[in-house]
């Protein structure tokens, strides 16, 4: 009895880890944004739009690091700030910091950072469609 006992809750233990990991893997999957680096190879920090985050020069662990140019990554959202919104930070290979706030962003967008020209460097918002949602200018200076 008490073997039987015990292979019963050793298995709904399981079913409720189970149940769980898949509830946070979805969790997961549905909070992620892809970035694509059309700029230079850099690390990259998407997050909560707060004011000790703009405060601050120490984010923590890049939400996705080392994206080579041309290269594409999900990265995974944080909280949402106080606004509703987001803050781009990128730290690129020639030691050139870019910066943008008051980010709108939804599950499954795309964020593209791209030059302009020369002088002048975008982050382009779409949904997962490819429609454009919003372009926000972006602040470019060498560290």
């Amino acid at each position: 009895m008490k073997k039987t006992l015990l292979i019963i809750l050793s298995l709904l233990m399981l079913i409720v880890l189970y149940s769980c990991a898949s509830k946070e893997q979805n969790n997961m999957e549905n909070n992620t944004v892809t970035f694509i680096n059309e700029v230079k190879d850099a690390d990259v920090w998407i997050l909560s739009d707060t004011k000790e985050n703009k405060k601050t020069t120490v984010w923590g662990k890049a939400t996705v690091s080392k994206v080579k140019t041309g290269e594409s990554r999900k990265a995974e959202l944080c909280e949402v700030g106080d606004n509703g919104q987001y803050i781009f930070r990128m730290i690129d290979a020639d030691s050139f910091f870019y910066s943008a706030d008051g980010i709108s962003l939804e599950p499954d967008n795309i964020l593209k950072i791209k030059e302009n020209d020369s002088q002048s460097v975008i982050l382009e918002v779409t949904d997962e469609n490819g429609a454009l949602k919003n372009t926000y200018k972006v602040f470019k200076a060498r560290l």
